[in-house]
């Protein structure tokens, strides 16, 4: 009896760490003023691993994950009610199905890493950040959120995510936490001090380079000329059916259109209106014939979102569209959203199923339109600008925003039109605005980013923000952006996939030398020799 209650409360210490690591990593995710909590997160967590075996870790993991997820998309409660009107606590549980499976990424990585550590020529440091990069990247997920989103206010830490992207804040992260339990939970040897060294020596390249860099952005940012941005917050509550026109306005004229009117009066050269569900533009001339005379009229360029409905083919299709229109009114381009959102915009792996598709489509309602992915990035010139449209969660995948820039990327703007009002008055809008912000450095080019419920924002290329709207409410902004026609572009911008494909390439040696190290102590349990080794 005295055993099993020591081995119970040894269980229930090992998972309070495991939680305690995953509230530590998720906690910046939340609030950004909490970054430092990331860099100690997977201390506790590989304190609860230690000794385990890796299917004990792959337990503890997937707590820690769970954990993590809940606390940093604890808004899906909410868009379980706002989509399906699920009330407490259905809402939680049906949100508690993804934080479960989402967890189970940390386990995987807990597992992976408890199996590897050890057992091959590598600094024990490095083992847990190849091996989370390369999970935490390859995890099939509905919502994709990174630890480095969490650190926005740390900005010296975001400047080499120019050269490696935002999953090289994530290898850093990890390798804070593996190198402080390293020095506090290891005896110290010749390979533990040299892996250490190292370590030592990637930290002071991180934030030596992440000082320098923004401290040259700095200056140069400041002595640029500024572009003047408006940014439409229409704090439209989320529909699933296409919601009729505002009471005193209508689809010719809506709300949008009249506060454009002001912010050009206010010397607005480009007007951002946010993602919405319908405006008709592309569906009724009188709303095409209407757009243009207003926007003649103020002479501003107008960016807006808008379901655009076709046939090709012969076959109706639809697409999630931005379109441009310069301040003559003359449409100058429409951009075709390319990065779907699953089961919003596609049902992933069903869909060509007729009976799983109805299943799917009688569950989601109008929420899911099948929409038909466009077939190339757009860049449109106008205010003396060159303007890359993104649509909501494309925001979310740094190689892709980056091939979008790579062609020519002086004097690129990266502009993002989302809708997060399915979130209710949560973090998760503060989240997707992060996420646009490492977008920014990331490419060393402007980002705007207009959220239709807000917080709504202008970054630089350094990662500040120029300018960030109050959430939640209607406004109408204009913006004095910093721009420069030849600035634009980074490392990352040309090599998006070096960083990740050198990690995944690490992980594979790992995993071999792993493989052939149990494969040399099988020969020697089983009494043999490896061909060619010689027996004295």
């Amino acid at each position: 009896m005295i055993r099993y209650r020591a081995d119970l409360a040894a269980v229930a210490y090992r998972s309070l760490l495991a939680m305690l690591g995953g509230a530590l990593l998720g906690l910046p995710c939340v609030d950004f003023d909490w970054f430092a909590a990331a860099w100690v997160g997977f201390l506790p967590l590989l304190w609860a691993v230690e000794g385990r075996s890796p299917k004990a870790s792959y337990l503890l993991g997937a707590l820690a994950g769970t954990v993590f997820w809940a606390s940093v998309t604890y808004w899906l409660a909410d868009f379980a009610s706002n989509l399906k009107g699920y009330q407490p606590p259905y809402n939680t549980l049906a949100a508690a199905l993804f934080w479960l499976y989402a967890g189970q990424s940390f386990g995987i990585t807990l597992a992976l890493y408890q199996w590897l550590r050890g057992r091959v020529p590598l600094g024990e440091p490095f083992v847990l950040p190849i091996v989370f990069v390369t999970i935490f990247s390859l995890y099939p997920m509905l919502f994709y959120l990174r630890l480095g989103e969490g650190q926005t206010s740390f900005t010296i830490a975001l400047q080499a995510a120019d050269i490696t992207g935002a999953h090289g804040i994530d290898f850093m992260i990890a390798l804070a936490g593996a190198t402080l339990f390293a020095l506090v939970a290891r005896p110290r040897t010749r390979a533990s001090s040299v892996a250490l060294a190292v370590a030592a020596v990637l930290f002071a390249g991180w934030f030596g380079y992440g000082q320098y860099a923004l401290s040259q952005w700095d200056r140069q940012v400041a002595d640029w000329p500024s572009k003047r941005i408006g940014i439409v917050q229409p704090n439209d509550p989320p529909s699933i059916e296409i919601p009729p026109p505002a009471p005193g306005y209508s689809r010719a004229l809506p709300p949008e259109m009249e506060m454009t009117a002001r912010l050009a009066a206010m010397g607005a050269e480009l007007v951002v209106w946010p993602e919405a569900r319908f405006k008709g533009y592309f569906d009724q001339q009188a709303v095409r014939d209407a757009y243009e005379y207003s926007v003649s009229s103020h002479g501003a360029a107008v960016l807006f979102h808008d379901l655009e409905r076709r046939r090709v083919g012969g076959a109706p299709i639809q697409h999630n569209a931005a379109a441009l229109l310069d301040g003559s009114g003359q449409h100058v381009g429409t951009y075709r959203k390319m990065k779907l959102f699953a089961f919003g915009e596609y049902v992933p792996l069903i869909s060509e199923v007729p009976l799983l598709r109805a299943w799917v489509g009688s569950y989601f309602g109008d929420f899911l339109g099948e929409i038909t992915p466009g077939a190339a990035h757009e860049t449109f010139a106008v205010a003396g600008m060159r303007v890359v449209p993104k649509i909501c969660y494309e925001s979310a995948f740094p190689g892709f925003v980056a091939d979008s820039v790579v062609d020519q990327p002086e004097g690129k703007v990266i502009v993002i039109l989302s809708q997060d009002g399915w979130f209710g008055e949560s973090r998760q809008p503060y989240q997707h605005l992060w996420q646009s912000a490492l977008r920014a450095v990331e490419n060393r080019v402007p980002v705007v980013h207009a959220i239709n419920n807000g917080p709504s924002g202008v970054i630089l290329p350094n990662g500040r923000y120029a300018f960030r709207a109050a959430p939640f409410v209607r406004s109408e902004s204009v913006v004095d952006m910093p721009y420069s026609p030849d600035s634009g572009g980074s490392f990352f911008s040309r090599h998006p996939h070096l960083f990740l494909g050198a990690v995944y390439a690490a992980f594979g040696v790992l995993v071999l030398l792993r493989l052939l190290a149990s494969q040399s102590a099988g020969f020697v349990a089983d009494g043999r020799r490896p061909s060619g080794v010689l027996q004295k």
